[in-house]
């Protein structure tokens, strides 16, 4: 409801409004949301739609595919602008255009607005090529250059002017739970327990991480056992929460007298526009959902073990960081950023299973999956990817877990019930074999890198 350009446009027009959430897994082809998304999708709408309710607006569901439902409304309820805020999923991105064009040949007035993004993808490029950006570094450094902290602020919806505004129920409007988000079996259920979804969440959430974890991000962000990060990556996904509200929150401590504030403010920046990086990297490559950006790593590279991958997926593999972390996302819909990075590792390379295998698996698991972060993620641990971890780094859970997680605090809590077990891999085997393999296949491979 905050910072919410969209909202705020069709509010500013002093015109009944209508608010339509359309679910359309269909249009999202292999990538429709996973279990764990669905709950939280389906929590986050049932909020959503109180705080609506409070404005005089409902918010109406329909269960069917967008590009043909919204057109039917238009003529349904006699509408003359449709109103959205881009999304940036390859297939998302061609139901919306596809959408405009029909609308506007309608005489539709379509506004689109971009809140998600903090750059024009088409229009950011290299100076020296006008090429896309591919590499992080060069990326994050013309960005942050541009970026104007003091300029960033978060709106506030126009509450009372939305107020006099009447709704319109719509003939095919269906009730919330007709989505069907939420699966038969309740194992979901215990996702309540772990996470606090909605706007006000969200916020919360952002005031406690500034107030109380930010001073010691830098140097507790890596270790799994300690709640050292902010915790808002569902909130931002699901957009309960903006970048820009985040970034307006961050901007006066940048500039602090506190050094370490202010070294560590920097710092969360930079993981919100690495974020951004990576709906950069889908938006100019969409092909990089299901294939490597690198098309030396064709299907044919890796490996095929069924069994092992069950291990793996099961956090049954015997290695104690893994099986915690795998037993963690499976258990509250999340896992630690470092313990995501050698769950990846261990899948990609020395097991060398492919990695949209991990990629499947994590879009089912998390509640956090976003289609951008999650393929530009595994294509970098397994090397395969835009600005990705060279071959050879091949991470050792034992000695991360040893710098990590010395006194084995995140280990024991989330493995203290599993036996002691033969480790599926030897990581010194397998990493020499992971090493043998991509040296192998680079020379032995043209070199087709798109």
């Amino acid at each position: 409801m905050t910072d919410n350009a969209a909202l705020n446009y069709a509010i500013s027009l002093a015109k009944p409004i209508i608010a339509v959430y359309v679910h359309s897994p269909d249009e999202d082809a292999s990538w429709s949301s996973g279990a764990a998304s669905n709950w939280w999708l389906h929590q986050s709408l049932k909020q959503l739609s109180v705080k609506l309710s409070a404005l005089n607006i409902k918010l109406q569901f329909l269960n069917t595919d967008s590009v043909t439902a919204i057109p039917d409304i238009v003529e349904e309820a006699n509408i003359d602008t449709v109103i959205w805020t881009n999304r940036h999923e390859p297939v998302r991105v061609e139901c919306e255009n596809t959408l405009s064009k029909v609308l506007q040949q309608k005489n539709i007035s379509v506004k689109r607005f971009k809140d998600e993004l903090l750059t024009q993808p088409d229009s950011f490029l290299t100076a020296s090529k006008a090429t896309p950006y591919r590499v992080f570094t060069p990326f994050y450094k013309k960005l942050r250059s541009q970026l104007d902290l003091q300029s960033i602020t978060s709106v506030e919806t126009q509450k009372q002017t939305a107020n006099s505004l009447p709704s319109r129920e719509l003939k095919d409007n269906v009730e919330l739970e007709q989505l069907d988000l939420l699966d038969e079996n309740p194992w979901h259920q215990k996702l309540h327990q772990h996470w606090s979804t909605g706007e006000d969440s969200a916020l919360d959430k952002l005031d406690s991480f500034i107030n109380d974890t930010l001073a010691d991000y830098v140097l507790q962000r890596d270790y799994p056992a300690i709640q050292g990060t902010s915790g808002l990556s569902p909130h931002l996904h699901f957009g309960e929460i903006s970048p820009d509200q985040i970034i307006s929150a961050l901007s006066p401590l940048i500039h602090y007298q506190d050094n370490k504030i202010a070294t560590a403010a920097e710092a969360f920046l930079r993981q919100l526009i690495w974020r951004e990086f990576a709906r950069y990297i889908l938006w100019h490559y969409p092909e990089t959902a299901t294939e490597p950006m690198n098309k030396k790593y064709s299907d044919k590279f890796w490996n095929d073990d069924k069994a092992l991958l069950k291990k793996w997926q099961q956090g049954n593999t015997g290695i104690a960081i893994i099986d915690a972390g795998m037993r963690e996302l499976w258990e509250t819909g999340t896992m630690h950023n470092r313990v995501r990075m050698l769950t990846a590792s261990l899948l990609t390379k020395n097991m060398g299973l492919h990695w949209l295998h991990g990629a499947h698996w994590f879009w089912n698991t998390l509640v956090d999956a976003d289609l951008a972060n999650n393929s530009m993620g595994w294509q970098w641990v397994a090397g395969c990817g835009v600005d990705a971890a060279p071959y050879f780094r091949v991470f050792n859970p034992d000695t991360q877990a040893q710098k990590f997680d010395r006194q084995q605090h995140y280990v024991n809590h989330w493995t203290q019930k599993l036996n002691p077990q033969q480790p599926a891999v030897d990581l010194s085997t397998s990493r020499n074999d992971a090493l043998y393999r991509y040296k192998k296949h680079i020379k032995s491979t043209p070199d087709q890198a798109s």
